[in-house]
């Protein structure tokens, strides 16, 4: 029996450092290879504190287990410039960096050698000698781990982890801080990686560098690869799969102890092949649990809203935000790229009510101010001011807070998280998104959630997206993914909204239902800014438009005398398109 207790011991523990990195790897999108890093980190503390300094094994644990959230929040900081190959690359030399001193460094970690005889795990009086004795400690921890990690994952928190790892630059456009959500993640994953390690050094009673090696942290990527990322129950299943289908041969009487032991490598091997070709998503997708939200009774009694209603719109916006309408005003924006000058002396106002319309020649420098106001660039000299105070050097995700929003011209949806979420990313939350009111403030934080999927449900009611809330938003109609952009945009509660060619890549029916809930959201207070090529949409839009050409603006005035001036039109549309 202590056998297979000692298996299932095994396998609760890497299904703990399966979870620390399904965090980070599943949920986060980003992939380390260097979480056997941290899990060896707590387990050399819990073995140097227990065995050489005699301290005991719960307050040994918890210094472990804060050493290795406090390494992983910082490893985590020059993982914030570089993204996907890059990443892996850098956690890969951290974990071979970290190998080798754990194997040179013979005075503290023993070397190949290891450190033996680590105490067994004492809680109080009570000491676990043994695997079956260990089993129903590993299995509550087990599930306080899953319990914590779910949590998380299911809350704003993970929402935001969720649209990070979709797009990180539509996540900022809706005021998300990508750095601070990367170091805490990676922090929590290191704690969740120190408790596995801690559990494994009390359990075995001896470690080793090749515990902690690289071949480890592949294991871990197997382990929650196969068994699905981004799903804490495809973990668990993976880590049966990883370390118990081995454990089988011998049960069998399959071969030896070497030819079991060797079997590993030929294992996981034919169940990546397999599972690659067969079943990427893994044995238990991400959306395996996903469970229809139930609109609230009113908005179910609602008659569907058109959404061509101006009024409808208004009340969308209005919703969110009971702000005073805010001004904004750039003042002598200068940019170059190099030898090219793509912004020269720009000064433009966005009014509250109005739509301001920036058109000109492709590389007239419209991107680069719709940028510049954004936050996405930073000018060479000038300045940008909401309500008199200047921003200028406020980074765009804090420019929504300050009530800035934007949408894409190529949309940027969260594809693989429901249509709800994508607007519940957008709503101004901070309350919610903390881990520690997640923990220690429960109550307040459900009262919050609901609030806000209410809220939520009613933006998507007004765009006629309710029916489709908890539908992946990868599978709307690109019309439908308009639609569900600008739901976003104005979830986030910004006064100033700047839309980058609303109308692009849709018919003329799509086009007149973008155009009027854009007017609506102008009509409610909201002072607003497009790019658009479309010159019915111009027209039928805007108020004052401002025309572009190598940098400059060249001229401003109401669509009308913009289209009728026969020098704009032989810079820019042709005569013959202008006086259609």
């Amino acid at each position: 029996m202590n056998y297979w207790a000692n298996v299932i011991n095994i396998i609760l523990i890497y299904s703990i450092l399966g979870i620390s990195l399904n965090l980070v790897l599943g949920f986060a999108g980003m992939v380390s290879m260097a979480h056997a890093v941290y899990f060896g980190i707590a387990a050399y503390a819990v073995a140097l504190l227990s065995a050489s300094l005699g301290v005991g094994f719960v307050p040994a644990a918890l210094i472990a287990i804060v050493l290795a959230g406090l390494f992983a929040a910082i490893t985590a900081f020059p993982a914030l410039r570089v993204r996907d190959e890059y990443l892996i690359l850098l956690t890969l030399a951290l974990q071979m960096i970290v190998s080798g001193i754990m194997n040179a460094w013979l005075s503290v970690t023993g070397g190949p050698s290891g450190i033996p005889g680590i105490p067994p795990i004492g809680i109080g009086s009570l000491t676990l000698f043994n695997p079956m004795q260990l089993l129903p400690l590993l299995l509550v921890m087990t599930a306080a781990v899953f319990f914590a990690a779910h949590k998380i994952t299911s809350s704003s928190f993970g929402r935001a982890l969720k649209a990070m790892r979709e797009n990180e630059s539509a996540a900022i456009a809706a005021g998300k801080n990508i750095v601070m959500l990367k170091v805490i993640i990676f922090g929590v994953s290191g704690i969740i990686a120190g408790v596995a390690g801690a559990l494994f050094a009390g359990a075995q009673g001896f470690i080793d560098p090749l515990s902690f090696n690289l071949d480890t942290s592949i294991m871990v990527i197997a382990l929650v690869a196969l068994g699905g990322a981004a799903n804490l129950y495809g973990t668990l299943a993976g880590a049966v799969l990883i370390l118990g289908l081995p454990e089988l041969l011998t049960f069998f009487n399959v071969g030896s102890a070497d030819t079991v032991s060797a079997s590993r490598g030929i294992i996981f091997g034919l169940l990546l092949i397999l599972f690659t070709r067969f079943r990427p998503q893994g044995i238990i997708p991400e959306k395996a649990f996903t469970q229809k939200y139930r609109a609230p009774h009113a908005l179910q009694r609602a008659n569907r809203v058109n959404v061509n209603s101006g009024t409808d719109a208004t009340a969308a916006s209005q919703s969110v935000t009971a702000r005073a309408p805010a001004t904004l005003e750039a003042s002598d924006l200068n940019k170059r790229f190099g030898g090219v000058v793509t912004a020269k002396d720009v000064n433009l106002v966005l009014k509250p009510g109005m739509v301001t319309a920036l058109i000109g020649p492709n590389g007239a420098g419209k991107t680069t101010i719709f940028n510049l106001l954004a936050g996405v660039l930073r000018p060479d000299s000038g300045c940008i001011a909401v309500r008199g105070h200047d921003i200028t050097a406020m980074p765009a995700w804090q420019r929504v807070s300050e009530g800035i929003g934007r949408s894409f011209q190529d949309v940027r949806i969260f594809e693989n998280i429901s249509v709800i979420d994508n607007v519940l990313v957008a709503l101004p939350d901070p309350y919610s998104e903390s881990l520690f009111r997640l923990f220690f403030q429960p109550s307040r934080v459900r009262r919050h959630e609901q609030h806000n999927r209410n809220q939520a449900m009613a933006l998507l009611e007004q765009v006629g997206l309710s029916d489709k809330a908890r539908e992946s938003a990868g599978d709307l109609s690109y019309g439908e993914q308009k639609l569900l952009a600008i739901a976003r945009l104005v979830a986030t509660g910004a006064d100033i909204l700047l839309f980058d060619e609303p109308a692009a890549g849709v018919d003329a029916v799509w086009a007149a239902k973008m155009i009027e809930i854009i007017r609506a959201l102008a009509q409610s207070g909201k002072a607003v800014c497009l790019v658009e090529h479309n010159l019915n949409v111009v027209r039928e839009l805007a108020d004052v438009v401002y025309f572009m050409n190598v940098g400059n603006i060249v001229t401003q005035g109401t669509p009308d005398e913009i289209m009728r001036n026969t020098e704009l039109a032989d810079i820019y549309f042709g005569q013959e398109a202008i006086t259609d």
